[in-house]
């Protein structure tokens, strides 16, 4: 993806450096007073001073210094190419849509940091910008990018954003035909194996989470969307929508639904740090590789 140079380091480097970018569906108003309250709610004392003004401002830390950027246009030079060109609905939706953007990046270090810790603490300031005009989160040293919701902002502040970004949050969706041979054989999968999910549900702890994929429709569109599971009665799972419908009316994430066991075409859960399940997920990633 041809994206727009990060600022160049001390080195004059302009490689992307340490680094999390909000595509934004308006431009957004930041000022050095607004900045430095939503840094002091992220970092506390870590905040030492912040100065500028849009597209450009900088924040002095016990850290280091951080630039942020607040600009009035799209992130990508030509988003209409690049959405042209993804499979992935949602993200191509975000990309052809957003019309500005804002980032926070690591410009100098008074010492040698663990990246990670870096973008933990670049995670945190994100969380406090994140707003209803943000639409997708953006790793530019990796090019990994995911569809904004509220549970990526949870994240953003609690965990690590440089693995998080690396995989979705929610099952890409992509155009893949249901007779398409490998999609087929995953359905089948996954309704053969469904006892190991309800046994798995059935002895689940806290910290698990499990989902299935079904068909939803208003009539003129239908999409294949995951529901985080809450209940298993008989041949009835009942949850909560776990994405924003992209096409299909009248249908929100979060609202709660039901669906018929001969509905369901897949299912996953966590164990651990481990995915189990997720049979359409993997025929996904095999046309998209053949591609």
């Amino acid at each position: 993806m041809k994206r727009r140079q990060a600022h160049e380091n001390s080195s004059g480097d302009q490689r992307a450096g340490i680094a999390l970018v909000l595509l934004l569906s308006e431009s957004r108003f930041l000022d050095a007073m607004r900045l430095a309250n939503l840094a002091r709610k992220a970092w506390g004392e870590v905040l030492r001073s912040v100065q500028g003004q849009s597209p450009l401002l900088t924040i002095e830390t016990t850290v280091g210094k951080f630039l942020i950027q607040n600009v009035n246009a799209p992130y990508f030079d030509d988003p209409q190419k690049i959405a042209a060109e993804m499979r992935e609905l949602r993200l191509r939706k975000v990309i052809a849509h957003h019309r500005a953007w804002l980032s926070v990046e690591l410009a100098e270090s008074k010492a040698p940091q663990d990246p990670s810790k870096i973008y933990q603490l670049i995670g945190k300031l994100i969380y406090e910008l994140c707003d209803s005009d943000c639409l997708a989160v953006l790793a530019p040293s990796t090019g990994a990018i995911n569809v904004y919701d509220d549970e990526i902002r949870e994240d953003l502040c609690h965990k690590d954003p440089a693995e998080l970004l690396g995989n979705f949050i929610h099952a890409p969706v992509v155009n893949i035909s249901p007779a398409d041979p490998r999609m087929r054989q995953a359905v089948a999968d996954a309704r053969k194996r469904w006892p190991e999910f309800v046994s798995a549900f059935e002895r689940r702890s806290a910290d698990q989470h499990f989902s299935i994929r079904a068909p939803f429709g208003d009539g003129r569109h239908t999409e294949f969307m995951w529901v985080g599971v809450t209940a298993i009665e008989n041949d009835m799972i009942y949850g909560q929508l776990g994405n924003q419908p992209l096409h299909v009316k009248g249908m929100t994430a979060g609202e709660t639904v039901k669906v018929r066991l001969g509905d369901m075409n897949d299912w996953m859960f966590t164990e651990g740090k481990m995915m189990r399940g997720g049979f359409t997920i993997e025929a996904i990633r095999q046309a998209e590789g053949q591609e």
